[in-house]
């Protein structure tokens, strides 16, 4: 295989669309298909030993037969048993074959690459299978690559979902100021524009002053990062237009660098806490967590959003003394003898981790 000019450029285009496959979560089948056609073969196999990880071992097959089965035919569990596997042994018998293998050290995860012709087509030279031990390095870089961002992204969304839980809200800026990312309660908390608000694709207070002293300290942070300085972390308290208490908002840098291969821009991160949001428990985790009963669980959900246990047993149509009664049950099995002191517990045990019915994670 000759590159001249015009080739050299469209290997680099069909590189990019391998690649980009790969990192836009398409099935590994799919990159097969691109080689196959690529190099006019007959069929493409990639194998992925996992090393330490046998779970991440698969063999994918992508071939263009007359009345056989389509091309990727998607990834099955390694197993030798298996029909792929007797196909990839045949392969091996009845083709010529260009093979390639790359090796990752770390976790002695093994990635090969054959693509096979029939041997009435012509053979492989050494060109093409330099462009296959190409190949099988960036699908290998591609791949784990792609795991990684999958993992990160898992990361931040598990990130965000419980800082929704703690009635935390986290908006992400860049270094000049502008808002790049918000969880779901700073998005509420700025759609009602009751302290905090979003302007011009930034954050702004609501009263001038507080947003000048808001500005500034964006800016304070936002430089010690941009100018590898000592990382400062501020805080200030925003008024309400509302009159409900003042929103607390902390703003902290983020380094950036290259974590698990992928590379994490410096930013700030802004943390909004109204003081007047509850964490909501949900019952039957609290029954799973301390041996509750139904009943006895929904009087505690009740007085940990503030009700009275007169409110609560109005909400829950019991009478006064029936709640009474469960607050002692409830006392005998958290070993505790105040009801501030079961809030407090409650408020402060992993229940409100927990996913709350109907809610979806931001």
């Amino acid at each position: 295989m000759t590159f001249h000019p015009r080739s050299v450029v469209e290997f680099g285009l069909f590189f990019n669309r391998v690649f980009e496959s790969l990192l836009g979560g398409a099935p590994i089948s799919r990159s097969a298909d691109l080689v196959r056609e690529q190099l006019s073969a007959a069929a493409v196999a990639i194998r992925i030993d996992g090393g330490q990880n046998s779970e991440r071992s698969l063999l994918v097959i992508s071939e263009q037969a007359p009345g056989g089965p389509p091309a990727g035919q998607g990834e099955q569990p390694h197993d030798h048993q298996s029909a792929d596997e007797t196909r990839l042994a045949q392969l091996l018998e009845t083709s010529y074959q260009a093979t390639a293998t790359t090796l990752n050290e770390e976790d002695g995860t093994r990635y090969s690459l054959w693509v096979f012709r029939d041997l009435d087509d012509r053979g492989f030279d050494a060109e093409e299978t330099s462009v296959c031990e190409i190949l099988v390095s960036q699908l290998r870089r591609g791949m784990e690559l792609s795991t990684r961002m999958g993992n990160s992204e898992i990361e931040r969304t598990l990130y965000s979902s419980v800082m929704d839980r703690l009635s935390v809200g986290v908006v992400i800026l860049d270094l000049d100021g502008r808002i790049v990312n918000r969880s779901k309660t700073a998005c509420d908390a700025m759609a009602d524009h009751d302290g905090l608000r979003s302007q011009g694709g930034r954050l702004r207070a609501s009263y001038a002053a507080e947003d000048r002293k808001l500005q500034q300290i964006i800016r304070e942070v936002t430089r010690s990062v941009a100018d590898g300085e000592t990382m400062v972390t501020r805080g200030l308290s925003l008024s309400r237009p509302s009159g409900e208490r003042s929103l607390g908002i902390i703003v902290q840098p983020i380094q950036g660098g290259v974590r698990e291969g992928v590379s994490v821009a410096p930013s700030v991160a802004v943390y909004v806490r109204d003081p007047d949001a509850v964490a909501e428990v949900e019952g039957e985790l609290l029954s799973q967590l301390f041996d509750l009963t139904p009943a006895e669980a929904a009087v505690v959900s009740r007085l940990t959003t503030g009700l009275s246990l007169g409110d609560a047993a109005s909400s829950l149509d019991i009478s006064r003394n029936t709640a009474r009664a469960h607050l002692r049950s409830i006392f005998s099995k958290s070993g505790i003898t105040r009801q501030s002191e079961l809030i407090r517990l409650m408020l402060n045990s992993a229940v409100v981790l927990g996913e709350r019915p109907h809610q979806q994670i931001a």
